[in-house]
Parts: C-alpha cells; structure tokens; sequence
C-alpha cells in the first residue's frame, strides 16, 4: 500500500488537474473514478465501485449512497438547481478532505483502513523533501497548502495535530490585524483631511458644513 501512495503522489504530481484524493473501493481495492461509486455514511470511509456492488453476492449492512456526479447525472437536475446540487457535494467533499487531514495527522496505524490515509500521508511526506517547493511551482506543494490553509481557517482546535495549523492561524491573525491597522489608519488620514478642509473653509470666512 505505501508503494501505491507513492505511485499516486508521482502521479499527481504530473496530473495536477485531477482530484489530490480519489476513493478505493474497499472490496477490490481499485481506484474508483470520480462520480463513480457508492460510499457509507455510517462506516468511515467505506466505498464501494460499481462493478463490486454490481455483484450478486455484494452485501452490507448499511445503505450505500451514489457518490456526487452519479447522484448529479441520475436526477439531472437544471438551472439554480444544479448549481445547488454542485454547491452542496463540493462543500461535502471538502468536508470529507478536511476530516481525513485531521485523521492522517494523529493516525500511527501503518495498516489504517481508512483508503486515503497513507495518501495523505504521502502528500506530507513529499511536502518535506520536495525540492522544488510550492515557491518555485510544485502543484503537489501548492494543493498541499492550499488544504493546510483551509482546514487553519476553520479550525478551533487549541493543540491541533495538522502540521503548519498553528503557524498558518497566527500568519492569518497577523494578517487581519495588519489589515485593521491600514483601515483604522486611512480612516484616520480621511478624518485629518477633513478636518483640515472645514478649517481652512473657516480661515477664508467660509461657514462650516
């Protein structure tokens, strides 16, 4: 599995265009292609390909939901709809990313069962010795932050396991602080600036407005 993950971060690396975590299915352990399959929402992390649930003998204990592009296309839906329909399953695939960010960060099973784990763990690692670098132009490094930034965004966790969370959460208060300050201090110049006009309207025997 850890040769895999590493096939997956190369991958990746030359495909930035495509999904950073795709699902295996957990029967046949075959990459599911996006929109493709089926996933549990009470098991974690379970999915399940189409040609496996297809089978006569497939069995599970709880309902299998169409993963988002299958349950897109089935109800085809048109207009504000669809873009409900998108809104909804990207901010639930975002969701699912960020919780498994948070489960890879804390888990020492070298044998998770959860099928993107050690991808993440993966995408860590390459973070850590790339040579490149997200400054120089690495997509792996740039989708690699780009996840870091949003999970440091939401994130309310005092001792948060996520590398870089503290360090990401402090740069982003600076930054709001910075911004405070430039906002208060132009709202500061304006008022001098007004001030010096309604006195300089006085001197010159012009009633204030």
């Amino acid at each position: 599995r850890a040769k895999h993950s590493s096939m997956m971060v190369l991958y990746h690396l030359h495909n930035p265009s495509e999904p950073a975590f795709t699902c295996t299915c957990n029967i046949c352990q075959s990459e599911i292609p996006q929109g493709k399959g089926f996933r549990c929402d009470v098991c974690p992390d379970f999915d399940v390909c189409l040609a496996c649930k297809s089978k006569p003998d497939f069995q599970h204990a709880h309902p299998l939901q169409p993963h988002s592009s299958v349950a897109l296309q089935a109800v085809q839906p048109t207009g504000d709809k669809a873009v409900d329909a998108e809104r909804e399953a990207r901010h639930k695939q975002l969701q699912r990313t960020m919780e498994l960010l948070v489960h890879a960060s804390s888990c020492t099973d070298r044998n998770c069962p959860s099928s993107n784990c050690l991808k993440v763990k993966a995408l860590f690692n390459h973070g850590l010795n790339c040579k490149i670098k997200f400054s120089n132009g690495c997509q792996l490094c740039r989708r690699m932050w780009a996840l870091l930034q949003i999970h440091a965004k939401g994130c309310r966790a005092t001792n948060c396991p996520v590398p870089r969370c503290k360090e990401l959460k402090e740069f982003r208060r600076r930054s709001q602080q910075q911004s405070e300050d430039r906002r208060r201090a132009a709202y500061a110049a304006m008022a001098r600036q007004q001030k010096a006009l309604q006195h300089g309207g006085i001197a010159n025997g012009q009633a204030p407005s």
